[in-house]
């Protein structure tokens, strides 16, 4: 039998490994750094390697018979111990979208229920909540990259955030359109001092429009900062 790895892969299938059908389990060995999984080891080969939870949940215990449907399952959440760690680890760096971990783990070539397995435990546990998600996200856009609430909405829906969740999250966090248009346009009307007023007014005004806002707070923006707009 072939020495499993937890280096993932771009195939499908290759987090699951053929788990033999007969046989009995011989030992169920601690792992080194993990002290929440075991190796599984049948007929003196290692097959695979679970959560503790999951040896538990299995009933798996030494001189157990492996069986087709067993081997099957001891396959599944061998799989699913990589993909469950591999989220932690993701989850560690940064909050993430449901989304987002579904499509990162297919990339890494796991099987879709898997991944939906590991997002309901995540969502069920707390660690994954798109909600809280949005409103983190959409509060740094709008502090990093400040927009219009569509603007914000559209960052929100890249990161795999629902419509209805991106654009309440956006509303929340956009604040007064006219007062962020005119903090947008005077900090850009700094390097735009030697520029005629018609250039000024033309570059603002496209700016401001690829952030998002509608031509009439474009105006009131301007107007704000006393700028000559075109009749």
């Amino acid at each position: 039998m072939t020495r499993l790895s937890d280096e993932g892969g771009d195939q499908r299938g290759r987090h699951r490994p053929s788990v033999p059908v007969h046989g009995c389990i011989t030992s169920m060995d601690i792992t080194s750094g993990d002290a929440d999984a075991r190796h599984i080891a049948i007929d003196g080969t290692r097959a695979a390697t679970l959560l503790e939870a999951d040896v538990v949940r299995l009933n798996l215990g030494l001189d157990t018979p492996l069986s087709p449907d067993l081997a099957e399952r001891i396959a599944y959440h061998h799989e699913y111990r990589l993909a469950w760690r591999a989220t932690l680890k993701r989850l560690e760096r940064s909050s993430r979208s449901q989304q987002d971990v579904l499509d990162h783990l297919l990339e890494r070539g796991h099987e879709q229920e898997v991944a939906e397995q590991v997002i309901t435990t995540l969502v069920s546990n707390g660690l994954l909540d798109d909600a809280r998600f949005a409103a983190s996200a959409a509060e740094s856009i709008a502090r990093r990259t400040p927009g219009s609430a569509s603007y914000i909405e559209s960052r929100l829906l890249r990161h795999g955030i629902q419509p209805a969740q991106a654009r309440d999250a956006a509303r929340d966090a956009a604040g007064d359109p006219v007062e962020i248009a005119t903090e947008i346009a005077r900090k850009a009307l700094r390097s735009l001092h030697t520029c005629t007023p018609e250039t000024q007014v033309r570059r603002l005004h496209g700016r401001l429009a690829r952030r998002g806002f509608e031509l009439d707070v474009i105006e009131a923006a301007l107007r704000r900062l006393e700028l000559d707009l075109p009749e």
